[in-house]
């Protein structure tokens, strides 16, 4: 079949209209994909995360009020962390709350993940780091006073007032990571300590292993 191409005034203004209601058409298939897509972009109900609190609470935890994830004669240790405070997920933030007995001992730590940030609201405590390319610093904090801790650097808080020291400490990962002086001394073999001080066996036998690390632990009596 032979196509007409002969460019008559009739011709041409039939071109014309075909042309103006393509154009429409098209125009009316986008609208309605770009609105289809952002209708889709959308969540619906049930894809909005049950677990999620209100709006009104989101940034607002009431640490004061949170129960002890560690709980002895000697203090308490209360963490708020991403499990516990979901806007904290990829922010490399938490906070734990520190209370020390008086002679009550945070004990020998170190963080594998993170730095602290120690402020204390009250109490009086000696606080002791560990470098690993200088001396071992030793000093007191009073109300007010903060102390950093670097990452990774062995480091203990003691109770030398005469009443409960609180302590906020804030930590630049969102789920700290611990491992303290009874850790290690419950799971590494007895012989490496007695070996590494040149003690008898029957000695560091004395020394009862604890089944789980301790974080906080009472004044000796």
């Amino acid at each position: 079949m032979e196509l007409n191409t002969e460019s008559t005034p009739a011709n041409l203004s039939s071109r014309r209209e075909l042309i103006k209601l393509a154009v429409a058409i098209g125009a009316g298939v986008a609208m309605g994909v770009g609105a289809a897509s952002a209708q889709s972009s959308k969540p619906s109900a049930s894809e909005t995360p049950v677990s999620s609190p209100p709006a009104a609470s989101r940034f607002k935890f009431q640490l004061g009020n949170l129960k002890p994830a560690v709980d002895t004669k000697g203090g308490s240790v209360a963490e708020c962390d991403k499990r516990n405070f979901p806007v904290l997920q990829g922010g490399e933030a938490a906070i734990f709350l520190l209370k020390l007995a008086p002679g009550g001992l945070r004990e020998p730590h170190w963080h594998p993940n993170c730095w602290e940030l120690d402020h204390v609201v009250s109490g009086k405590v000696e606080m002791t780091i560990i470098s690993p390319d200088g001396p071992v610093e030793t000093f007191t904090l009073e109300a007010g006073d903060v102390a950093f801790v670097p990452q990774g650097y062995a480091h203990s808080i003691l109770n030398v007032g005469d009443g409960e020291a609180v302590i906020p400490i804030v930590f630049n990962n969102s789920l700290p990571s611990d491992i303290g002086l009874s850790t290690m001394y419950a799971e590494f073999p007895t012989g490496q300590f007695t070996q590494t001080f040149g003690v008898d066996k029957s000695k560091m036998a004395d020394i009862p292993r604890p089944p789980k690390t301790l974080f906080v632990v009472p004044k000796v009596p």
